[in-house]
């Protein structure tokens, strides 16, 4: 029995360090597994990273390219007469020897007696609003009831900006005061505005859709004009939005309440989007 012990004892040390190193070798197993998955889950998070950044980073870019397409538009926004007038002379084209006076005075209305320089103006200001909130580049040729520009001067602003269009903002009167409705003026191919003729005739009546459907006005049509100075100096497409009567009773009070001033305006950039949008 004495023989039997020593070898005894040294087989159960053997079975007890083999089960240590199985322990071990299970507890190595295990963490190389718990390291592993670790690394595939950071792997995974970096990845899903990636991809979200990527697709921020084409939206952004999507956004960015359409921003810079519509802050290339440029309108110019002249609201039409002022509170002095200016009876200084003009020539009427490039090509005449015809002499206008630069501002004549506009319409007054016939049961608020508001003049039309006074309408203009709000209009403008709202129109210059809705653009801007779209991205457009607006630009006024006045920003005051007192300032009175002649129509050569009033051209020069869009020919100077390369403006994609400029809108010319008035109201009309006639000695029939039953006459009403919306009518816009676009440039006979006379003087510098031979080339842009067309076009602006095509934006004409995409604006004039617009308003009419805005407001519910009747609609007068386009009307093409070779006698308006501030066509003539132009060369860069123009038109000119007669808004309403101001000789009419009904429409003059409408052409003076704020929220249909909201309705002209909205009509006016409308049509100004969907006409740009094109080219």
């Amino acid at each position: 029995m004495k023989k039997f012990l020593p070898w005894f004892l040294s087989l159960m040390i053997l079975i007890s360090l083999s089960g240590c190193f199985s322990n071990i070798k299970e507890e190595s197993v295990k963490s190389e597994i718990n390291n592993a998955q670790e690394e595939v889950n950071e792997n995974q998070k970096v990845e899903e990273s990636t991809i979200e950044e990527s697709k921020s980073q084409d939206v952004t870019s999507k956004q960015e390219e359409i921003s810079t397409t519509v802050n290339k538009k440029i309108v110019v926004i002249d609201p039409g007469h002022s509170s002095n007038g200016n009876r200084e002379k003009e020539q009427q084209s490039p090509d005449s020897n015809i002499m206008k006076i630069k501002d004549p005075g506009g319409a007054q209305g016939v049961s608020t007696n508001v003049p039309e320089y006074v309408v203009a103006m709000n209009v403008a200001v709202k129109l210059k609003n809705l653009l801007e909130q779209n991205n457009v580049t607006v630009i006024m040729t006045k920003t005051q009831d007192i300032e009175s520009p002649g129509n050569i001067e009033r051209a020069e602003v869009g020919n100077k900006n390369n403006a994609d269009l400029e809108i010319r903002i008035h109201c009309d009167s006639a000695e029939n005061q039953s006459a009403h409705g919306t009518s816009m003026l676009t440039p006979a191919p006379i003087g510098y505005a031979k080339d842009i003729s067309n076009v602006s005739k095509q934006y004409g009546q995409t604006i004039l859709n617009c308003l009419v459907d805005a407001t519910g006005m009747t609609n007068r049509g386009v009307v093409e004009r070779n006698d308006l100075t501030g066509f003539n100096w132009s060369k860069v497409p123009v038109v000119l939005t007669e808004m309403g009567f101001m000789s009419n009773s009904t429409e003059d009070q409408l052409l003076n309440d704020d929220n249909y001033q909201n309705k002209l305006a909205q009509g006016l950039a409308n049509g100004i989007l969907e006409a740009l949008k094109t080219n």
